[in-house]
Formats: structure tokens, sequence, C-alpha cells
């Protein structure tokens, strides 16, 4: 089953707080170093622009961190294990973390280093290492800052990036919603990573998330809620859709590759119609399954959209940056002082290179998009009366993404901006065809 970075930093939290009867002084030490690794590497990139009490707060603690997993040798355990697949996770992310982001795992692994070295303590003599006291001490004013300054939602999507587990020998037939949103996270890191992110890459994982937002807003209405302002996230996933549809870049289209994005989106959407049915007859094409069992299916998947959508957002980002998209200049948007060779080129019809402002539309209704994304899932967890999947293992602690209540309320208030915005665009009731990889 995929797993996220939340849940190995939360697992280790948990075994840690328990003090396991085979717990070694070796074992916390190993798990230390691999979060002082980790905690390294994030200060490293910064957490803040220059040198502010934030970004040196969090440098001294991955000093002491780090300099309490050097007291003893290391001899594995459970602790270590789990620390060791936390701290590569953050640095395979580190190239596509940004400040904030940084700073939602530097708060999530400060707390972790807390109670492994609360463990250490209680497993030593009171005088011994006060090297462990220095990292509750760093891991403390770390806690201090983030109560007043917690992280974002939005920047704690790295924590819940799922991470796939190979597929099974049998092929697609048997992956299971999780496991194909996993996939698609997974195939959209390696695009970006690659820098190899097509726009039909792109247009693909946007219509699976479009019809994911569907599904997950029909699945809050066989809650009892209404269904119909939350459909407004579908919609919004659409017109990024068409807002796309004015650029190209030049590539011809190349066989599909099974690990690809275009194909990890069509089988999310098989693995949806699979396990829950089609949006328009979920209730009749499964009449065995109650509404709590659509909820708990769909959760698993909408849970991780805002960390899809954090990857799309990138993705423009980083267009607008390079330069890779092509449109026509005619359709894209006027400029304050437009130079002489774009005015020539409008007059033309002339498709020129698209970056910077150009992609301003395409920018902000992703980014709304997205927003919209946000508030339904956490619609459907509040109608479901569950909490986000990626989170059910650490009730008893304080979710530091949770959002103030109403925010969900406020985000898809904001239909109306779609609304005008859409041209003329419909909701349809059928799903969309994600186009075909061959």
């Amino acid at each position: 089953m995929a797993t996220t970075l939340r849940q190995l930093l939360g697992d280790l939290s948990d075994r840690a707080s328990i003090r396991p009867a085979a717990a070694t002084i070796e074992d916390v030490s190993g798990a230390l170093a691999h979060l002082g690794r980790a905690l390294s590497g994030v200060a490293e990139d910064g957490l803040t622009l220059g040198d502010s009490y934030r970004q040196r707060n969090a440098t001294a603690l991955a000093a002491a961190v780090a300099t309490a997993g050097r007291l003893w040798p290391h001899s594995g355990g459970p602790l270590t294990d789990l620390a060791g697949a936390a701290a590569d996770l953050i640095g395979r992310d580190r190239s596509v973390m940004g400040r904030s982001h940084r700073w939602a795992a530097t708060v999530e692994v400060a707390e972790v280093a807390d109670h492994c070295a609360r463990l250490g303590r209680r497993l030593l003599p009171e005088a011994a290492a006060p090297e462990l006291d220095v990292v509750r001490h760093s891991a403390a004013t770390i806690e201090h800052d983030a109560q007043a300054d917690p992280p974002t939602a939005a920047a704690s999507v790295g924590l819940d990036r799922l991470v796939p587990l190979p597929g099974p020998p049998s092929g697609e037939a048997e992956v299971t919603v999780l496991d194909a949103v996993a996939g698609l996270l997974a195939a959209l890191d390696r695009a970006q990573r690659a820098d190899d992110l097509t726009l039909r890459d792109f247009r693909a994982a946007v219509a699976a998330a479009e019809l994911t937002s569907r599904y997950a807003a029909v699945a809050a209405g066989m809650t009892g809620r209404d269904a119909g302002p939350l459909l407004v996230a579908g919609l919004a996933w659409q017109l990024a859709g068409r807002a796309s549809m004015v650029f190209h870049d030049g590539r011809q289209r190349e066989p599909g590759d099974r690990r690809g994005v275009v194909s990890s989106s069509q089988a999310l959407v098989r693995a949806l119609r699979t396990e829950v049915g089609s949006p328009a007859d979920i209730g009749e094409q499964h009449g065995q399954q109650t509404s709590a069992d659509v909820a708990a299916a769909v959760q698993q998947v909408a849970g991780h959209m805002p960390v899809l959508a954090d990857r799309l957002t990138m993705a423009v980002e980083r267009w607008s940056r390079t330069g890779q998209l092509f449109a026509n200049a005619r359709d894209l948007p006027r400029m304050e002082a437009m130079p002489e060779d774009r005015i020539q080129a409008v007059i033309a019809g002339r498709h020129v290179r698209a970056s910077g402002a150009d992609l301003n539309r395409l920018r902000n209704v992703v980014g709304r998009a997205a927003d919209l994304s946000t508030g339904l899932t956490d619609a459907l967890h509040r109608a479901s009366g569950t909490e986000p999947v990626a989170q059910r293992h650490r009730t008893d602690r304080r979710d530091r993404g949770a959002k103030v209540p109403g925010e969900a309320e406020r985000l898809l208030s904001r239909a109306h901006a779609v609304d005008r915005d859409r041209m003329g665009i419909r909701v349809f009731h059928g799903p969309r065809q994600i186009p075909p990889s061959r």
C-alpha cells in the first residue's frame, strides 16, 4: 500500500512515544542521525530570505540532531529504518521544495526528533548525553515558532505526497485508487525532475483532477450535503484544461509510457470507476455500497488533490520562467508596453514564445482550481465525519495543516469568480475522456 512522508514520521513518532520494549539507544541514535541529515539539507536550502530568526533556529536544530546522532554506533532497527526512509523522501523532494514547504517539513521533523530525544533520555542515566537535552530545547523553539506561524495547508502538501509501491505482476487490474493516485504523483515528479513534462501530460493530469473533483462532489452529496456548490471545483479544472489549449509545446505525439503521466492519469480514472462507478450513476451501478463506502473510497484520492494541484501549479510556473510554450500572439494577454516585434506578430497572427505574463491567465485558473480542490477535500471530510487518510493514524496529535473553521466554505464561495471566467463552458454530467496514450 502506498504511504506518505507524514505517515512515516507519524509512525516513527508513535513508536518513540510508546517506548517499545526492544528499544535501544543505538536505534534512537540512528534515527536522529537520519533526521539530522534531513534537517541539515532543508536548512541549507533556506527557510527564509536572509539570516532570520527562523533560519538560525532551524540550523541550530539540524546541528543538535546531527550531533546526537553521532553519539553511538548505529546498529539499525525500526526507528532507524523509518527515519532513513523519511529522510530519503525529503532529500528527493528538495529540488522542488519552496521555503514554505521546507518550513512545514522542519516543523514536522522537529516534533519527531523531540520524541526520539525524549525516548533516548528515558533509556539513559539522568546526567548522560546532555546533547539530547539540546535537541529537545531546539525542537521546542521550533514548536513555539510554529504555534505563532503554523505552516499552511498548501505548504504541507509535500508531507502528504504518496509514495507508490511496485505494481502487481498481473498488471493494472489490481491497482487500487490509492496506488493509482500515488502512481500519478510519482509520474509527475519524474517528468518535472527531468524537465520533460509536456502539455499533453499536463492536460491528462488536469482531466484526472476534474474527474476526481466530480467524484468527490457526488460522494459529498451522498452524505447529505448539497453537492451543487462543490461541483465548481470540477468546473474550475475543466476551465484550466481549456485555458491550456491556447498553448502548444511543439512536441509530436510520442508512444505511451505505462509509467508516464498520461497512462497514470488513465489508471486513476479506471480505478475510480472500478471501485466507485461513474459519477452519473454511482448509486445505481454499486447499489450494494453505502454512502460511507463511496465517500471512503473517494477520500483516498480526494485527500491528495492539493498535492496534485501543487504539482500542476509548479508546472505552469516553470513554463513561465523557461518559455517552453508557444501560442498565437493574438491569443495572449494584452501588454501595456507591447514591443514592436510582438505588435507585428499580433498583426500577422504569428505564433510566439510565451513566458512570464503570457501565462497569467493559465496560472490564475490553475491556482483557483487548486484552492477550490482544497476546499472540496475539506468539505468531503467534514461531510463524512472523518479526517484525511494521511492523518488518520495521528488522531491524538494537532494537525498543523488543518484549516480554520469555515475556510472550505470561503474557498467554495469563490465560485462566482469561476463563473465569470468560464466563457460559456457548461457542466457535463458524464465523465471526460483522457486522451489515449498510444
